[in-house]
């Protein structure tokens, strides 16, 4: 349960109510959904002959190395897709197998010619084709098109650099498919008239990823072993987390009663990403009782082995399987609230040894082992990792305080708010822009021209969880680094409040500048960034 924010040191009112944004001509670049988006770290080993696997509802068939070529296509076309992770490979082999049974079919009734290319065999759901069975008619593409498996991955996933952006939507033109049930997420690509079957092959899914996966180059070791971390990292982005209960003796919250707690608390948002703090293998991804949502990843660390636990997550934020290996800051899943939890935090664990041992205490682990705060997870595309990636910006030239077109709006912003806007989407092309906005009866920099709001593959409203959140501070943690050459006066983002004048202090409760409710998901800055620039040189 996100906490009623302390009263702010800083008095900042800047932003209007929910109504006025949405007026706001948000400019999203067009690579808004699928830019700067954490990657999958898998990488397509040896296929198998055949592959035994169960559905949801214990169908039990055998998967034929045909078909798990065409898996593996779509695996390998998710991994060079900016924007999908892991879940989104799940989703698209779901969708395949619903659709096609992971074959690639002709449809010679309605369209003859396809028989003339590689296929699988023939099908005759109305003018639908290959793996996904999508339909020429429905404009996912040509016979030839379709009748191409690398080609149906593409469309699948979707996004800026897909063959049919922006319609019909692919998974990342999906807005909050991160968060969504994946069967749903399968279904808002299909637009099936049976929009439940999808669901029922998440663990055929899950099973083919374990089988036709190996760690990247570099990564893995022999079949059996754990090779030693190259780093350890903190389980939670900087800034993101509040440390709620400690490893020891405590009152039980839910009885009263003195009980042995066996991990440490970090407070978060719902939907904060939650990474690997140190390469391994997944040994555990599983929905269980009191830990609710649980991973358990075994390494070796110092040329001991350890095993650590991630708890509470939701069914959904659940990202990596069993058998898959990770290395450290890997997005493995999101926080949540599920299990013996009494609000959104994550409970993470540390226990050397072999399975079973007793814990440690887990934030002096940490700190022992020099772990390191990220704003980002692995594998990120350009100028994402907690921005310490991105290319530095250049200084302006120019009367700061000169008005100029808004390109987000028909109003103007300064000189100075145009240039912070023109070098942050260069470092970072995957995020949406809104500025001027007359805001009559509220004190606000918007219609001074000297401020804007930013997302981040996300909408108004609707929280930044996930990738979004990961991505906004990536951006966020930038700007405060490189303040002084933008001229950044102060920077609003997850219920917090950073300011250049304040920079000793770090960053403050928000409390909603006395106007808006710090609680709500756009009063308390928990779905964009707000940015304000100073005025004069």
């Amino acid at each position: 349960m996100r906490k009623i924010l302390a009263a702010l040191i800083i008095a900042a009112v800047c932003f209007g109510p929910t109504a006025v944004l949405l007026g706001i001509g948000l400019v999203m670049n067009p690579a808004a959904q699928a830019s700067c988006l954490p990657g999958t770290s898998l990488t397509v080993g040896p296929i198998p002959d055949s592959l035994d696997v169960t559905t949801k509802n214990g169908e039990r068939f055998t998967l034929n190395r045909k078909q798990l070529t065409h898996a593996a296509t779509i695996i390998t076309v998710g991994g060079q897709t900016d924007g999908i992770d892991t879940r989104g490979v799940t989703i698209a082999l779901m969708a395949a197998l619903t659709e096609s049974t992971l074959r690639q079919l002709a449809n010679t009734g309605t369209y003859p010619e396809s028989g003339n290319y590689p296929n699988d065999g023939n099908g005759s759901d109305h003018d639908s084709l290959g793996l996904f069975q999508m339909r020429p008619q429905a404009g996912w593409g040509t016979v030839a098109d379709l009748m191409d498996t690398t080609y149906q991955a593409r469309a699948f996933y979707g996004g800026p650099t897909g063959p049919n952006y922006p319609s019909p939507r692919g998974l990342l033109d999906i807005p909050g498919w991160q968060q969504m049930d994946m069967g749903a997420a399968a279904q808002a690509v299909e637009v099936s008239a049976y929009p439940d079957r999808y669901q029922n092959y998440q663990q055929v899914a899950e099973a083919i990823l374990t089988a036709l996966t190996r760690p990247a180059p570099g990564v893995g070791g022999e079949v059996g072993s754990v090779p030693e971390t190259s780093r350890i990292v903190f389980p939670l982005p900087v800034g993101t987390w509040t440390k709620t209960s400690a490893w020891g003796w405590r009152s039980d919250p839910f009885t009263g009663e003195r009980s042995f707690h066996s991990g440490s608390d970090y407070g978060a948002a719902d939907g904060t990403p939650i990474y690997a703090v140190a390469d391994g293998r997944v040994t555990v991804a599983e929905f269980t009782g009191g830990y609710g949502g649980l991973i358990i990843i075994e390494h070796t660390v110092s040329g001991q082995a350890l095993r650590t636990a991630y708890a509470h997550m939701w069914q959904h934020g659940i990202h990596v399987t069993p058998g898959q290996t990770v290395t450290a800051g890997t997005h493995i899943g999101d926080v949540g609230s599920s299990g013996r939890s009494t609000g959104a935090h994550l409970h993470f664990e540390v226990r050397p040894g072999s399975t079973g041992s007793d814990t440690i205490d887990a934030d002096a682990w940490l700190t022992e082992h020099g772990a390191t705060e990220t704003g980002g997870g692995q594998t990120p595309g350009p100028g994402c990792a907690a921005g310490g990636d991105a290319p530095a910006p250049g200084g302006m030239t120019g009367e700061p305080d000169a008005m100029v077109d808004d390109p987000t709006s028909g109003g103007q912003i300064t000189a100075r708010m145009l240039h912070v806007m023109t070098q942050t989407r260069t470092a970072f092309p995957g995020t949406g822009w809104g500025c001027y906005s007359p805001r009559p009866g509220t004190r606000s920099e918007h219609p001074l021209g000297r401020a804007c709001d930013v997302t981040f593959g996300n909408v108004i409203g609707q929280a930044a969880t996930g990738a979004a959140l990961e991505n906004g501070w990536a951006v966020t943690n930038w700007l405060k680094s490189n303040a002084d050459v933008l001229g950044v006066e102060y920077l609003i983002w997850q219920g917090r409040i950073w300011s250049h004048a304040q920079d000793a202090q770090g960053w403050l409760p928000y409390n909603g500048g006395g106007m808006h409710d710090p609680a709500d998901t756009t009063g308390g800055h928990f779905d964009h960034l707000h940015i304000t620039v100073k005025e004069g040189a």
